[in-house]
């Protein structure tokens, strides 16, 4: 009869808090956006831009509120 050695099981490694705010998020997710949309094929610049358009939206409300 075989004996089965179970391995110890892995821990999940605590998340790494995210020392970023959610204007500071946006801002470089709009950068990236501009960026994808420069080197993607069409329907990644399509859906870049269409990204892109309501996070812009989105942030210049942000900041008159």
């Amino acid at each position: 009869m075989s004996v089965v050695i179970p391995f110890p099981k892995r821990t999940a490694e605590p998340a790494v808090e995210c020392e970023i705010d959610l204007f500071s998020a946006v801002d470089l997710a709009i950068r990236d956006l501009r960026e994808i949309s420069e080197i993607a094929n069409e329907v990644g610049r399509a859906r870049a831009r269409e990204c892109l358009a309501m996070l812009e939206n989105a942030y210049a409300e942000a900041l008159q509120a």
